[in-house]
């Protein structure tokens, strides 16, 4: 084989070409090598995952039974509980209807007697009042008389003066 039409450039361009996929080998085998190590570290931590994953799945499973267990029994005394309330609620029930039948048997006369009394201590203060009023009237009538006669006496011994 004889290369007698190739040039200069063309060769300079082929040795390139060949030096571009030399690197490129190189590379691609260096990124091979970093990619294998970090493959392998992966696993070796799944495989470390792996065996610790068992007994926290273990105690995982032990704890939701001590929950299931523990959520049993509340139900129960949630069931106490509730046939506590409906007796309270019945007993209030109860007390209401007795608390009701005393107010109507007995609260009628007392309010009765609570409005005679109130009327009674109204009329009782009104007629104090009239008498403290009448003491008041004639107690200013009489310091207005005083002062007139007051007034009087000034005025004739002014008189009497002149």
């Amino acid at each position: 084989m004889e290369f007698t039409n190739v040039g200069l450039w063309e060769v300079a361009l082929l040795i390139v070409a060949v030096v571009i996929f030399i690197v490129s080998l190189w590379l691609a085998a260096g990124l091979i090598r970093k990619a294998t190590g970090t493959l392998a570290r992966v696993n070796s931590v799944l495989d470390k995952v792996d065996h610790e994953i068992g007994p926290i799945l273990r105690n995982a499973n032990a704890t939701l039974d001590n929950v299931n267990a523990s959520l049993t029994q509340v139900e129960g005394e949630l069931e106490k509980v509730s046939t506590i309330t409906g007796n309270a609620a019945h007993i209030s029930s109860n007390v209401a209807n007795v608390t009701s039948l005393v107010v109507s048997a007995v609260g009628s006369p007392l309010v009765k007697a609570a409005a005679f009394g109130f009327g009674l201590r109204a009329a009782v203060k009104k007629r104090g009042q009239e008498v403290d009023e009448d003491q008041v009237r004639r107690m200013v009538e009489a310091s207005r008389q005083t002062k007139r006669e007051a007034k009087r006496a000034a005025k004739a011994r002014r008189k009497s003066a002149q």
